[in-house]
C-alpha cells in the first residue's frame, strides 16, 4: 500500500477533522526542493479525502520573516537597505505587490500547476487579526519555561531574561535587529541593536509595543507550535534537518505540549531534494528555482518525480546528465501502463488533470531524435509505430512532448545527442574507407525500393555485411556523410526524413 494511504487510513480511524499544514518563507525565488514538502502534504490531504474524512490543507506564507540574505539576482544598491526588514514591507522587484507577495505568488502558481491547491494563509494576517494573541501571551508569560525547554531539548542556552518575541522597530522598520528586553503583561520593551547580526544594522532605538496588534512576531521555534495550536493543525511534516534529535521539531513538540497545552501534529519528516550535490550550471540558463524547473517538465511528470519516492528517500535530480530527463519520461510512461497496483497508484496520484491513461506517445528519447530530422512528419511516424490512427488525445500528448523534447535539446542534451545535417560535404568524409564509400553508393540504390524505415534499416545493415563492414562501420559512414560526426539517430529514419535528391547527391559526392 502506498505510504500516504497507510497514514490516511490510520488517521481516519479517529473520526476527527484533520488539518494538514505546510509553510514557506518567500525570501526570493523558491528552490525546487520546497515543492517536495508541498506535494507530500498534498498526498496526505488527498488520501484522507478519499477515506471520507473531513480534511483541510493550509499553506502559510511566512511574510513576517526578515530579509537576511540578498539574492544575487537583485540589485545590491536597491535592496541592501532592506536587510532586516520584514519581507511583507519590502517593495517587489517588479512593483505593485510586496517582495513577499511577488515571490510567494510565483511559488503558489507553480504548485497549483502541480495540482496542489491548499488554502493560502499569510503570517502577517494571522498576527494582525489576533489569531495568535492567546499563544503570544502564553509564550511571553512562560518565557523562562521556554528557555528551560530549549536547554533541555537542544542544549541551547539563552539569558534567563530572554523574551521569545521580535518587535518591528518603530523607527527603522527592521525586525531582524531587535531584541525584546522585558514583558510586563501589556507591553514588550525592546532595543534595535546595531550589531545584533552581521547581515543587518540596527538603529539603536529603544521603545515599547503591544505584541498583540501585528507589530512583531514570536521567535520561530515558538511560532511554529503556536500556529499549530491557534489553527488546530493535526498533520505537518518537515525536512530532515529540522527532524534530527534535539532539533527544532523536538523543541516545537515540547513547547506545544508544555506551553500551549496542544498535542503536536502527526509528523512526516522527509529527505532533501538534491541536484547531484551541486548547483546546475548557470551557463545553461536554467536555475534551481521551482518556477524554472517547472518550465522544463510537464506538471504531471514533475509531480511524478516528487510522488514516486517515499518521504525519507532523497530525490537526486540533475537534468544536465544525459539520461536524467529521458529516463524520467520513460518511468512516467511505464507507470501509466503498468498493472502493478502500487506503481499505478503513484501514477494516479501524479496526475494533475488527466482523465485517461489510454493514449499512445513516442518514447521521449526517440522523439528527441525525430524532432531534429528535417521534414519529419511526427504524426505519420507516430501512427506507423502505433499501427493505427492517432486519437485526439494521442495528438495532444505528442504536441506537448515535442515542446519538452525541444527544451531538453536546447538546455540539457549533450553534444553526442544533438545533430544537424551538414549543408556541405563534411571534412570527415576523408576518414571513409573504400568499403564505406561503396556502401554509400549502394544505399542510393536501396532508396528506390520503398519507404518503410524498419525494412530499410535492415537492408542497409545487410548491404554493409555483404561488403564486409561491421554494423558500426556501416552506419558510421552514413553519419559522417550527412552529419559530420560518427554517431546519430537510426540511419534509416534520418535518410528518409531528408530530400531524396539531396541524399543521393551527398552520397555520390562522399562515395567518390
Amino acid at each position: 500500500m502506498f505510504w500516504a494511504d497507510k497514514v490516511a487510513k490510520e488517521l481516519a480511524k479517529s473520526g476527527k477533522p484533520q488539518l494538514v499544514d505546510d509553510a514557506k518563507t518567500p525570501s526570493g525565488r523558491v528552490h525546487v526542493g520546497a515543492l517536495r514538502g508541498v506535494v507530500i502534504h498534498d498526498l496526505i490531504y488527498k488520501a484522507l479525502k478519499e477515506t471520507g474524512a473531513t480534511v483541510k490543507y493550509t499553506f502559510i506564507i511566512d511574510d513576517m520573516d526578515p530579509m537576511d540574505d540578498l539574492p544575487t539576482y537583485l540589485s545590491k544598491d536597491k535592496y541592501k537597505k532592506y536587510m532586516g526588514v520584514p519581507l511583507k514591507d519590502i517593495p517587489s522587484p517588479q512593483g505593485g505587490d510586496s517582495y513577499a507577495k511577488h515571490y510567494a505568488k510565483e511559488f503558489i502558481h507553480v504548485f497549483n500547476k502541480l495540482g496542489a491547491k491548499p488554502e493560502i494563509l499569510w503570517n502577517s494576517e494571522l498576527y494582525s487579526s489576533g489569531k495568535l494573541d492567546k499563544q503570544i501571551k502564553l509564550a511571553l508569560d512562560n518565557a523562562e519555561k521556554i528557555q528551560e525547554i530549549y536547554e533541555k531539548i537542544s542544549g541551547s542556552k539563552r539569558p534567563r531574561d530572554f523574551i521569545p518575541f521580535q518587535p518591528i522597530c518603530e523607527q527603522c522598520g527592521k525586525i531582524g535587529t531587535t531584541v525584546a528586553t522585558s514583558w510586563n503583561g501589556e507591553y514588550v520593551n525592546y532595543e534595535c541593536l546595531e550589531n545584533k547580526v552581521d547581515w543587518a544594522k540596527g538603529c539603536g532605538y529603544k521603545g515599547k509595543i503591544s505584541p498583540f496588534i501585528g507589530k512583531g512576531k514570536l521567535s520561530w521555534r515558538v511560532e511554529w507550535p503556536a500556529k499549530w495550536a491557534a489553527l488546530g493543525v493535526t498533520i505537518e511534516g518537515e525536512g530532515k534537518d529540522h527532524a534530527s534529535r534535539g532539533g527544532s521539531r523536538d523543541t516545537a513538540n515540547a513547547i506545544a505540549k508544555e506551553i500551549f497545552g496542544y498535542e503536536p501534529p502527526y509528523d512526516i519528516p522527509y529527505e532533501h531534494f538534491l541536484l547531484s550535490g551541486r548547483k546546475m550550471s548557470s551557463s545553461k540558463g536554467i536555475g534551481v528555482s521551482a518556477r524554472e524547473i517547472s518550465e522544463i517538465l510537464p506538471a504531471e511528470v514533475l509531480r511524478f518525480l516528487m510522488v514516486r519516492p517515499w518521504p525519507m528517500q532523497h530525490i537526486d535530480f540533475n537534468p544536465e546528465l544525459e539520461h536524467t530527463i529521458p529516463k524520467l519520461f520513460d518511468d512516467f510512461d511505464i507507470a501509466r501502463k503498468t498493472k502493478d497496483p502500487d506503481l499505478k497508484r503513484i501514477w494516479n496520484l501524479s496526475s494533475v488533470e488527466r482523465k485517461t491513461e489510454d493514449y499512445f506517445v513516442l518514447r521521449f528519447g526517440d522523439l528527441v531524435n525525430l524532432v531534429q530530422m528535417p521534414n519529419m512528419d511526427l504524426e505519420s511516424e507516430s501512427e506507423s509505430r502505433k499501427g493505427a490512427a492517432l486519437t485526439k488525445k494521442d495528438k495532444e500528448e505528442l504536441k506537448e512532448r515535442v515542446i519538452y523534447a525541444k527544451i531538453y535539446l536546447e538546455a540539457f542534451a549533450p553534444e553526442n545527442i544533438k545533430f544537424t545535417v551538414n549543408k556541405t560535404l563534411p571534412d570527415k568524409v576523408r576518414m571513409l574507407t573504400d568499403k564505406q564509400k561503396a556502401l554509400l553508393l549502394k544505399v542510393i540504390d536501396l532508396m528506390q525500393k520503398g519507404s518503410d524505415p524498419e525494412a530499410f534499416q535492415n537492408e542497409v545493415y545487410q548491404a554493409g555485411r555483404n561488403i564486409g563492414l561491421s554494423s558500426a562501420e556501416t552506419f558510421k559512414a552514413i553519419y559522417i556523410a550527412l552529419l559530420g560526426k560518427e554517431s546519430g539517430p537510426k540511419a534509416a529514419w534520418l535518410i528518409l526524413s531528408l530530400d531524396k535528391k539531396f541524399v543521393k547527391e551527398r552520397f555520390k559526392e562522399a562515395g567518390k
